[in-house]
């Protein structure tokens, strides 16, 4: 750690515009940084390399202590449950056996085959959005693409109806759900952690309700293929199904959302790099990849240790959340 003070705080003006002057100030004057969270920031490439692939650390937030940000919320909302720590509960928030358990289950409805067999109906979802804008003679790429794209993709994969006996729609998970993402982001406003609590609620709900309805209505669609998963006489809970749902919609859509809209800003910003790309279409794929690099669209992940750790000379105490900088 250097003499020059440096924080990261993503409350600071400008920060969702630009977070990598911040960013940058940290790898190289504190890249293991104390953050005024409770959380410790890790930003150099071979430490959150190796941290990511250190298998005595745990993702699951009940192995960390109490965060500032934690009391908060607690203090917002009351001790009682909330739809959220259900979350917990996806395959994303589970550590060995239990994530592998679930993975499992989840791989045999995501086989290669059912995923491939989705890109032509993706490439109509986009034609007729492209063939829209044509006709508008205008077009704003999140509200018109990158926001109701994904979207519309999981509602089909999952075999979603428009609306289930009136009551719920996919428009409104999709309302409900965008709320939902910013319990990614560190919040203190407590109308913010109020409404956040109330659309979890409202998502889980919507959620177990499409799935009673696809219980009763089977079909060819990786819902029903989820229901059904079932491995040497496992299957997932009620429970753990919702949470894999609830996954699918909540980081499922906020990652594509993300990845579109940074790279389509990229190419703005590059427009040498954007000629190339319309001059040889077949770099797509690597431009894929290198948009995910450039500007990721999950900007940090977290482990927990187990035991105390030392990263860059510090020492970071049992418990704690490790922020891994993407």
């Amino acid at each position: 750690m250097s003499d020059i003070q440096v924080m990261f705080n993503p409350f600071e003006d400008g920060y969702a515009e630009n977070p990598y002057t911040q960013f940058a100030q940290l790898r190289a004057h504190d890249p293991a940084h104390m953050t005024p969270f409770g959380a410790v920031y890790v930003s150099r490439y071979d430490d959150v390399f190796a941290l990511l692939r250190d298998k005595t650390l745990s993702v699951e937030a009940s192995n960390a202590a109490e965060t500032p940000l934690d009391a908060i919320s607690r203090e917002v909302l009351g001790d009682e449950e909330n739809a959220l720590e259900r979350r917990g509960q996806s395959m994303l928030d589970r550590d060995p056996p239990d994530h592998t358990r679930l993975r499992k289950l989840v791989s045999k409805a995501f086989t290669p085959r059912r995923i491939s067999e989705l890109r032509p109906r993706i490439q109509e979802l986009v034609d007729a959005k492209l063939d829209d804008a044509a006709r508008a003679g205008s077009f704003e790429a999140i509200s018109n693409l990158a926001f109701p794209l994904p979207f519309e993709v999981i509602s089909e994969m999952m075999g979603m109806p428009e609306t289930i006996h009136g009551t719920v729609s996919r428009d409104r998970i999709r309302e409900v759900s965008g709320t939902l993402v910013r319990s990614l982001e560190p919040v203190v406003d407590p109308d913010l952690i109020r409404a956040i609590a109330a659309a979890g609620e409202e998502m889980f709900g919507l959620i177990d309700e499409a799935i009673r309805w696809k219980r009763a209505n089977p079909a060819d669609d990786l819902l029903t293929l989820l229901i059904d998963a079932e491995e040497d006489g496992d299957s997932l809970t009620d429970e753990e199904l919702s949470a894999q749902v609830g996954l699918l919609f909540i980081a499922g859509h906020e990652t594509t959302v993300n990845l579109i809209g940074n790279g389509l800003h990229a190419l703005a910003r590059n427009p040498e790099q954007y000629q190339r790309l319309r001059d040889e279409p077949g770099l797509i794929e690597n431009a894929v990849d290198e948009f995910l690099r450039y500007d990721a669209p999950v900007q940090m992940t977290r482990r927990v240790n187990l035991e105390p750790i030392e990263v860059q000379g510090t020492r970071i105490e049992t418990g704690t959340f490790v922020v891994c900088a993407l």
